[in-house]
């Protein structure tokens, strides 16, 4: 049977933390530009990347293809690349102009927020969407981290997931909650991990324990050589683009609102029953303001 594009990229995720520095490099470039591997010679993909060609042939089998054609076709065969996408993008950022400092700003952010949520959708790999939604629906637990600017977005996450799941737990640090809360994870649970680089040393960590344990893990993040990408069952992929020193999460945001989404549509009646509940406990005890 034939691999396909997602499947086979995300072997070389997998692999990527055990490679050789050469292979590394090498890994890194194939990553993040599977056109060029489809489209152009082996020796001419090894030239851009920067490594003799005898290195393509060596990474092939470093992640189970006896020889690098069967390796090239699998990115022939299918094509999901969203770094060409993101690098064109950016390049029109650029060029965004405005009639004063603050018109620049603003198209700027704009082009950077449309073009990412453009690209997410795109982009995704629905399979692997279709994949972690259907798992989250049945798990025992879902375990939702992320830490430093990902913190938010994994709030956000829990906060809209756990109205209809009271099985969602959103990962805290407080008082030696840590470890028990990581301690219960075994095979019926789902650990959703977001990190965008920088990537948090903290969120890898618990998602390497998250495996270990059997658990499902779920990565959010922004590109193939992340590390939370290694350690990840499936890998979701957001572009981050953004024209000032900090990473975009509007995509991260959008992805979070389409899995809850499509976890919720997927459900049953009772996981509306519970958002009801839970709304009707709300105003009962006075959460929500009033006129």
């Amino acid at each position: 049977m034939r691999v396909q594009f997602s499947a086979g990229a995300d072997r070389l995720s997998w692999a990527f933390p055990k490679l050789s520095p050469q292979l590394k490099k090498c890994a890194t470039y194939v990553l993040e530009h599977p056109s060029e591997v489809a489209t152009l010679s082996m020796r001419e993909v090894a030239t851009r990347a920067g490594v003799p060609p005898s290195t393509m042939t060596r990474l092939a089998r470093a992640v189970g293809f006896s020889a690098y054609n069967e390796f090239r076709d699998l990115y022939r065969d299918s094509i999901n690349d969203l770094s060409i996408g993101r690098s064109q993008r950016a390049s029109q950022l650029q060029v965004a102009m405005g009639e004063t400092e603050l018109d620049h700003t603003l198209a700027a952010f704009e082009q950077a927020a449309l073009l990412n949520v453009g690209a997410l959708f795109d982009h995704v790999d629905r399979a692997v969407l279709e994949r972690v939604a259907r798992a989250l629906r049945g798990a025992r637990q879902v375990l939702v981290v992320g830490t430093f600017e990902s913190h938010s977005a994994a709030n956000y996450f829990h906060c809209v997931g756990a109205m209809g799941f009271r099985n969602w737990h959103l990962l805290t640090w407080h008082n030696g909650e840590l470890s028990f809360q990581v301690d219960s994870l075994s095979g019926d649970d789902v650990m959703v991990g977001i990190s965008i680089e920088p990537w948090a040393a903290e969120t890898v960590n618990v998602a390497r324990h998250a495996r270990e344990s059997g658990a499902r893990v779920v990565g959010i993040t922004d590109r193939r050589t992340s590390p939370l990408a290694a350690y990840s069952d499936d890998i979701l992929l957001v572009p981050v683009q953004s024209p000032s020193f900090f990473p975009s999460y509007v995509a991260v945001t959008a992805l979070v609102e389409v899995l809850v989404g499509t976890v919720v549509a997927r459900g049953t009646k009772s996981i509306v029953e519970k958002i009801d509940d839970l709304e009707r406990c709300r105003r009962e005890m006075g959460a929500y303001w009033k006129d």
